[in-house]
């Protein structure tokens, strides 16, 4: 444990002593390492008080699924922050700046996505009982189906983590001087130390502990520069002046970068996505105690995603108010949008020592968060979907504790992993589409697969199969498409920026100048065929094109094998009765079972009502021994 300590110790050392120059002259302070410091070391205590406290009893369900004990609270938490939170914290108010508040649109995605996902998929999840979500495609399947699906996941949640270990900290690198590298590799560090030692327990209270520092981060920002412009009408105004406010954007062309119908629709399938099919979200719902609570982890997940995003949104008109007509990037203070956020910390706190630090302790919890989620995701699913199954083909059986060890390695493992591959998202451009990006390419095959297991008993393993590569393929089609023949500007809703109250060199001028004409050149000499104006829909529409692709393909395919001749095969546990649910209780009986496709879910409900007949005898039973004692 000492060694452990003295390590981190150094490499904390190496993070605030290694500097680079850079253009922007105010730096941290004293005060600002201490508070980071503080936020670095109480998660790694957290990891170290679940490392003692189950030192005794912990096996492998302890480990990845916290003894399936937790309260619907903190896993709420949790959820909120596993996935937009360092994304949410840079890129968010630097979409604002640049593109105005059409993003808030995605509420409705993330709102609708949440009441899918826990009347739906949820029940059939953890009435399964599953350790890997990736379990049910073998179930309702083949073996195959889910090691393919289990790949894709892992290079999806390696490549996001990718982009939340680099990209914070080349933005902070740019303006702070906290070294790359040395930022990148603390983050991937300490995400390793506490995960390794509590297990999925650790990583859910951390979570806790970093969504407040967050909240607090972006408050912080909010109350200071509305002090600094004299209220927040003022920057409310100056953003409104700038054509940033902005939430009636009707137009229904797919081209149009944000728009009500392209960001309220499309975030839809992209948060169904992450909340359905993700192991890292189900890994969280299967901690609870009971089906009801991981319900209701889902929808305080949403309130707690509303307050952060809000106060994202706010901070990004905070953003623009304050630099209205004083561009930093004109000015070449700042290179990219991802960097205007601390940026604009160290401008506005720089008589408040402390404070800075206090912001960047937010970015890094959002970090921590999403790397923490992702390698104890990952842990588990490769201990669940490849080495339990081979070791059992073998005939080598472990004890738990044993395998608890190899899930403590495979963890350190993919912590190095997501270090490594976080120099790749350099190419990716701004983090907020980047990420939405990565998620929407491997997003939309996970919810195809999963919604045709789900809901259409007559998909066979060839319709899944087809549909996962049709998806895939839809995908990638248009993400490669979409960078080699880039939307015009026309559709990108770039809002102008202005330097009018600012210095701006002659020099600097003429670069600018220069740079703009050249892309103007690039942009009316390069030929665009008929396709590009396809490839040009917008990013969020990536998820919902691959899944109507993918789910119109299978059921092609499965009508062509014959797959709706085993539909009353498929066990009742496997699929989830929509009709049966209480929104369509005023359809005929007849009808809803007319929709159960022949499979038997009258006995599942005997079943269970037998169950609960067993349970409550039970009950009276130790009720009546008790009276008599």
């Amino acid at each position: 444990m000492f060694s452990v300590l003295r390590r981190l110790r150094t490499l904390f050392y190496v993070v605030i002593t290694t500097r680079m120059d850079t253009s922007f002259s105010r730096t941290f302070s004293a005060a600002d390492y201490a508070v980071f410091a503080v936020m670095l070391f109480l998660s790694t205590v957290i990891g170290f008080y679940y490392a003692f406290k189950d030192r005794k009893r912990q096996n492998t369900e302890d480990y990845l699924l916290a003894g399936r004990s937790m309260s619907p609270y903190p896993v709420a938490l949790s959820l909120c922050v596993s996935f937009l939170s360092a994304v949410t914290v840079l890129g968010t108010p630097a979409e604002v700046y640049a593109y105005g508040t059409m993003y808030t649109w995605s509420f409705v995605g993330y709102f609708t996505a949440a009441v899918i996902t826990a009347e739906i998929y949820i029940p059939v999840f953890y009435s399964a009982k599953l350790s890997s979500v990736y379990q049910y495609l073998e179930y309702r399947f083949h073996r195959g189906i889910r090691i393919l699906v289990t790949l894709i996941y892992m290079v999806q949640t390696v490549l996001y983590a990718g982009i939340v270990i680099y990209a914070p900290a080349l933005a902070l690198n740019a303006v702070t001087g906290l070294n790359l590298w040395a930022a990148a590799v603390s983050t991937g560090a300490i995400c390793i130390i506490y995960s390794t030692l509590g297990g999925l327990k650790a990583v859910i209270w951390t979570d806790v502990l970093q969504a407040v520092v967050i909240v607090v981060g972006l408050v912080a920002v909010i109350i200071k520069s509305s002090v600094n412009a004299g209220g927040i009408e003022n920057l409310w105004r100056n953003a409104e002046e700038g054509g940033r406010i902005d939430f009636l954007k009707f137009d229904t062309d797919p081209r149009i970068r944000h728009s009500v119908w392209t960001v309220g629709v499309g975030s839809i399938f992209l948060n169904m996505a992450l909340y359905a099919t993700n192991q890292a979200q189900v890994q969280r719902y299967l901690s609870c105690r009971s089906l009801k609570d991981a319900k209701k982890s889902v929808m305080f997940n949403f309130l707690g995603i509303f307050v952060i995003n809000s106060l994202a949104l706010l901070a990004g008109v905070a953003l623009y108010g304050y630099y209205h007509n004083c561009d930093p990037i004109t000015l070449g203070h700042v290179k990219r949008g991802d960097q205007l956020m601390p940026y604009f910390v160290l401008d506005l706190f720089r008589h408040n020592p402390g404070m800075p630090g206090l912001f960047v302790a937010s970015v890094y919890s959002g970090s921590l968060s999403t790397v923490s989620t992702a390698i104890t995701a990952m842990a588990s699913v490769t201990l669940q979907d490849f080495l339990k199954p081979i070791l059992s083909w073998k005939g080598l059986t472990f004890k738990e504790m044993t395998y608890t060890w190899i899930s403590k390695g495979l963890v350190v493992f993919y912590g190095l992993i997501c270090i490594l591959f976080a120099y790749l998202t350099s190419q990716l451009g701004g983090i907020l589409q980047a990420s939405i990006s990565v998620l929407g390419l491997a997003g939309a095959p996970l919810l195809t697969v999963f919604t045709l297991g789900v809901l259409f008993p007559c998909c066979n393993t060839w319709g899944a199969l087809a549909g996962i590569i049709s998806a895939s393929t839809a995908t990638v089609w248009v993400f490669v498409g979409r960078i080699i023949y880039p939307p015009e500007a026309e559709f990108n809703n770039r809002l102008s920026l202005s330097d009018s109250a600012c210095l701006v060199s002659e020099n600097t001028t003429l670069e600018l100048m220069q740079n703009s004409t050249q892309v103007m050149e690039n942009v009316t000499t390069a030929p665009r065929p008929p396709i590009a104006d396809f490839y040009s829909m917008s990013y969020f529409y990536l998820t919902a094109f691959g899944f109507l692709v993918g789910i119109t393909v299978a059921l092609i395919v499965s009508f062509m094998t014959c797959g709706h001749r085993n539909r009353k095969n498929v066990s009742a546990k496997l699929i989830h009765p929509i009709f049966d649910h209480a929104l369509f209780s005023c359809l005929p009986d007849r009808f809803r079972k007319l929709m159960w496709c022949g499979v038997a879910h009258d006995e599942k409900k005997k079943q269970n009502n037998n169950n609960n007949q067993r349970r409550d005898e039970e009950i009276v039973l130790n009720m009546r021994d008790t009276s008599l004692q």
